[in-house]
């Protein structure tokens, strides 16, 4: 239990330092940027990260949990996905390749057939290195996958700086999207002991398909969900459009997307050796919502009362636009966590299947919600997002009372507290940013405001996890 416990801290702190150094320092580069390119340039991009996220999710789809949720996996097994993986990238890549005039005709954005052509390689970078991957996660060695993360985000970072002060343009932005994962999977062959060997396991194929397929359609169908709004937008409204909302998404996404990975990351290879005990796992499962809580709130709230002086400070005035689409898209952030530790809880289970019944059900709801919002404005569609993603949340939870006797009225029970203080904090800072004062002043104010609040509500209702927090720096400086 101990054990467990030590991996579980070292992992989420290895997560936590890759997402502070390389997912930061890849926001500080998309902030310079930002500053050098348009919107238009931003949309384009934030187009082809869209279509490549939806096909890369075909290739990072079931295989990868099956292997980590099976305990006896061997080499087998390893390679038979490595094998399975390669061929559906190469097969993916083509299609895309001689799909992406048409796709550039669809958007009515010439250059977008050049850039796909040239992006779409991420799909095979990301393929052989799957099982590298996987292998760490089940070993929950992250200090090696932080490591690599930092020095490819460093170096394609650096580059692509280099590239926008020499007068490239957007194929800065193409150069970084591609030199990253190119780098990262460089990195990983060289410090990964796991090579294929000449192995295809017909059997193998079939038990890790019968539990990833549905996994593989979910997390398909996931991510085209997640992505839809780049193609709607995109497409009805305009590249410029899309570059505010891909910016502004792109300011909250890094800290609820990290916080979200590092949950995840470390909560299913946990959560799975609990997989037969049901109080053990609900007690798990508690401790890892109310940790993700405490975390995740806390900065979306700050980001989303803070959002002007973020915006206009680190972008300049050109992205003002920006501002209200940015608290806009705190609030689903802010419930991301939420629903990826009740869907892990399915995929714990086994329940792939009702995992995709879910995702099924759930964008039944999405799609005529996006289009009929959609006709009235962009505001009108953020507005549908944040309703959808309550919704979402709702129906995620509905399984986690069944299995493991939790229902949404306890959840809320549990974590009301959390919101509770966040909003209190929220509410100091958001009245700061009402006054007319400089800018800068208005920042400094509203995080100063809002960490004493923050910290004399958690020292009044003794929260768990600042108080175990509080002690660990305690500890550090003694």
């Amino acid at each position: 239990m101990s054990s467990l416990k030590s991996k579980a801290i070292k992992g989420f702190s290895w997560t936590a330092l890759e997402g502070v150094f390389s997912q930061g320092f890849m926001f500080i580069v998309g902030i310079v940027l930002a500053r050098k390119l348009s919107p238009e340039d931003i949309g384009i991009i934030g187009i082809i990260t869209a279509i490549v996220a939806v096909l890369n999710s075909v290739i990072e789809g079931g295989f990868t949990s099956a292997l980590i949720r099976k305990t006896n996996s061997n080499d087998n097994d390893y390679n038979t996905v490595f094998y399975t993986n390669l061929l559906s990238s190469l097969i993916i890549y083509i299609i895309l390749f001689f799909l992406s005039n048409k796709i550039s005709i669809y958007f009515e954005i010439d250059i977008l057939s050049k850039i796909l052509k040239i992006s779409g390689i991420i799909i095979i970078i990301n393929a052989v290195t799957i099982i590298q991957k996987t292998l760490l996660n089940k070993l929950l060695n992250f200090k090696k996958i932080a490591i690599i993360s930092i020095i490819s985000s460093i170096i394609s970072g650096i580059s692509s700086i280099t590239l926008v002060y020499s007068g490239f343009g957007i194929w800065s932005l193409v150069f970084l999207i591609v030199t990253r994962p190119l780098i990262n999977s460089i990195l990983l062959w060289i410090t990964t002991k796991w090579t294929p060997s000449f192995i295809f396991s017909t059997n193998s194929f079939k038990e890790l398909f019968d539990y990833g397929y549905k996994l593989l359609f979910t997390n398909l169908i996931n991510t085209a969900y997640k992505n839809i709004y780049y193609f709607i937008i995109g497409k009805y409204f305009s590249p410029t459009t899309l570059g505010y909302y891909s910016r502004a998404d792109q300011f909250q996404m890094p800290f609820s997307s990290n916080i979200t990975l590092a949950i995840r990351r470390i909560s299913f290879p946990i959560l799975s050796e609990y997989q037969n005990d049901e109080k053990n796992l609900k007690t798990k499962f508690l401790k890892f919502l109310k940790f993700s809580v405490f975390i995740n709130l806390p900065i979306m709230i700050t980001i989303m009362a803070a959002a002007k002086p973020i915006i206009i400070l680190l972008l300049g005035e050109k992205w003002h636009t920006s501002i209200f689409y940015l608290q806009i898209l705190c609030i689903p952030g802010l419930l991301y966590p939420l629903q990826i530790l009740h869907l892990n809880l399915l995929l714990i289970k086994g329940y792939s299947n009702l995992n995709l019944r879910l995702e099924i059900i759930k964008k039944i709801i999405l799609l005529p919600l996006i289009f009929t919002t959609a006709f009235f404005g962009i505001k009108y569609m953020l507005y549908g997002l944040v309703t959808f993603s309550i919704i979402e949340l709702f129906i995620n939870s509905f399984y986690t009372r069944k299995i493991i006797n939790y229902s949404i009225t306890e959840q809320i029970k549990d974590l009301f507290i959390y919101f509770k203080i966040s909003f209190l904090t929220f509410i100091t800072m958001f009245s700061i940013s009402q006054l007319n004062i400089n800018l800068y002043l208005m920042f400094i104010t509203q995080l100063i405001s809002g960490l004493l609040v923050f910290i004399l509500l958690n020292e009044y209702y003794k929260i768990n996890e600042y108080l175990e927090i509080k002690n660990k720096i305690i500890n550090l400086k003694k």
